[in-house]
């Protein structure tokens, strides 16, 4: 498993911003978050890459990706959506049966 958080950039000595801005705050979310004994890998698959991406503070972007799902799924909060939705569950339901 592998994701690319930050895209290549030069970073030069000593390295106090990569370590602030990306390091430090994945390093917390590990610790308040993860649980006994696991690996940060595992707790990236567990709660996603796109919540990795709110710790960090980092947006989404193409290079992030090494090349697009055959399946994609998405998930959107509400406010991501602009305009937003109408949501009808009987409606939803009817394309996708359990």
């Amino acid at each position: 498993m592998a994701s690319l958080i930050v895209p290549f950039i030069k970073v030069e000595a000593p390295y106090t911003e990569i370590k602030e801005t990306v390091i430090e705050p994945i390093w917390d979310w590990w610790m308040e978050e993860g649980k006994n004994r696991e690996r940060l890998g595992e707790l990236m698959k567990r709660q996603g890459f796109q919540k990795l991406l709110e710790v960090t503070g980092f947006k989404p972007v193409p290079q992030m990706v090494q090349e697009p799902r055959t399946n994609p799924y998405i998930f959107w909060k509400e406010d991501e959506v602009p305009g937003e939705w109408d949501r009808d569950i009987n409606e939803f339901r009817k394309h996708h049966l359990r």
